[in-house]
């Protein structure tokens, strides 16, 4: 695989005091990688660093092999901590906030073409959301705001994603079904996806590596194998597919802890989930 995000000795401080010192790490293309740390350590300032909001002191950050000077055209698509909430304060439909992400693609002042509304459209149903597309954002909840917010990011057609801490904020439920979105992104789309979390245990089981931070410098933590989703194709009679985790793997498919069949039980109907397992390794 090739490397998307290559980090290279790279020391950052605001002053003399270094905050990340000598960190180095690749992410190749189609990882979930997860970053994790205590607070200070200096994931926010991580996340700045590969947006290029903030340039290294020392050593250097490729996306792509391009070493980065800015976010634009990156192919990265950012998505922020409690980003709904900021959005939320607009009167703004959730297509219109969609829309807004692709401004800059239109140009000031032109009008949206055919293809930017339908590119909209169906990032608003890559995130369970089209149906709410007229609704105010504000009338949403805090985890169907956050799913609009990266519906905007999606409609950019981003090769990789990263999210600083999107979770925070928004009920269980909502984690659940955010994280079942962006496992399928990477899935799916092969979508590149770098996450800051403080939640390795819920975010964990979607992810195939987990970098820490610690000390001004970073090293990768291995996950066990019970704990790294595998991609197994599965369809439901009734023509829902989804993906089973990597508990299928170890004495054959057990519905009870596999971490897509509880979003399916709470998503699907019951009446109709009778199971086909075929299974088709990433």
């Amino acid at each position: 695989m090739a490397n998307v995000i290559e980090v290279t000795d790279m020391s950052f401080g605001y002053t003399r005091d270094m905050i990340l010192e000598h960190v180095d790490f690749t992410v190749e293309q189609g990882d979930f990688a997860v970053v994790i740390g205590d607070n200070g350590v200096g994931k926010s300032t991580m996340v700045k660093l590969l947006l290029g909001v903030l340039r290294p002191t020392k050593g250097t950050i490729s996306i792509s092999g391009k070493v980065i000077t800015s976010l634009r055209g990156t192919g990265i698509g950012y998505l922020p901590q409690n980003g709904g909430n900021r959005a939320a304060a607009f009167p703004a439909t959730c297509e219109e906030i969609v829309m807004s992400g692709l401004y800059k693609k239109i140009g000031f002042g032109r009008f949206a073409k055919k293809a930017d509304k339908e590119k909209a459209a169906e990032a608003l149903k890559q995130v369970d959301m089209y149906d709410r597309r007229k609704d105010l954002i504000g009338e949403l909840s805090g985890g169907q705001q956050q799913r609009v917010m990266l519906a905007r990011v999606l409609a950019g057609d981003p090769d990789v994603l990263i999210l600083d801490e999107p979770t925070v904020g928004i009920d269980a439920e909502s984690v659940d079904r955010l994280l079942h979105i962006l496992h399928h992104l990477n899935i799916d789309k092969n979508v590149t996806i770098l996450m800051v979390t403080h939640d390795v245990e819920k975010v964990g089981p979607y992810a195939n590596r987990v970098l820490c931070l610690s000390e001004g410098a970073c090293r990768e933590e291995l996950l066990p194998d019970a704990k790294i989703v595998h991609a197994h194709a599965h369809r439901h009679p009734h023509g829902t597919e989804h993906i089973h985790c990597a508990n299928c793997d170890h004495g054959g498919h057990d519905a009870e802890h596999c971490t897509e069949c509880a979003h399916c039980d709470s998503h699907c109907d019951h009446d109709h989930h009778d199971h086909d397992h075929g299974k088709e390794e990433k």
